[in-house]
């Protein structure tokens, strides 16, 4: 007899992302089409996910850890190469998150919603500054909000899905759009408010 196929422990998830950040509080300068408001600024990031505990029907409870880049780069009126302007933030974010299953676990709906609170630790430099600071940069903390919808790909090819368990240790693969605010820099007088709204879709996957 063929043995029955027992799902592997869920314990561990990944995102790679890709979207867009708009900071809000940097000024009309800052958003001008003569300067960065022409660059959207692709946002690059990952992250990394814990569950140590999984509730009844309601989904797994976790920890997570995110790495994420950002840039605007554009010429200052002149369109001078000696001119250019950039300006980049280097993001971490540590987050509790709740990974809302019920929709695919319990009715077959292939659906995960998956809304997350954390902190947001962001390091930002921009170029070129002036003769005594050519490279002004600095820190900004704050809260952190999001909310992810997640299309969970194994009905598309349910044997490949078992393998990829069996072989990897796959659970799951998906498809996700999140949408998220910052409110890095809001809380404190002395840091640069780089708060904002943004967005990010990539693709995920359980351990």
């Amino acid at each position: 007899e063929v043995p029955d196929f027992t799902q592997s422990p869920e314990q561990f998830g990944l995102e790679l992302r890709v979207g867009v950040f708009n900071p809000l509080n940097l000024g009309t300068a800052f958003s001008s089409t003569a300067y960065f408001g022409s660059d959207v600024g692709p946002h690059l990031s990952a992250q990394v996910h814990y569950y140590p505990f999984r509730l009844p029907v309601m989904g797994m409870v976790g920890i997570g850890l995110g790495l994420g880049w950002s840039q605007w780069d554009t010429n200052t009126p002149g369109g001078l190469e000696a001119e250019r302007n950039v300006f980049e933030i280097l993001e971490l974010q540590l987050m509790l998150l709740w990974r809302m299953d019920t929709l695919a676990r319990e009715l077959n709906v292939p659906l995960v919603l998956t809304p997350k609170l954390g902190l947001e630790f962001d390091h930002w430099l921009t170029s070129p500054g002036t003769a005594t600071n050519p490279e002004p940069n600095g820190w900004a903390i704050g809260p952190r909000f999001a909310g992810k919808i997640s299309l969970e790909l194994d009905f598309l090819e349910p044997r490949a899905a078992r393998q990829l368990d069996e072989e990897w240790g796959i659970n799951h693969s998906e498809l996700f759009f999140e949408a998220y605010y910052s409110m890095a820099g809001d809380l404190a007088a002395d840091q640069l408010p780089i708060s904002g709204w943004g967005w990010a879709i990539g693709l995920g996957f359980t351990f």
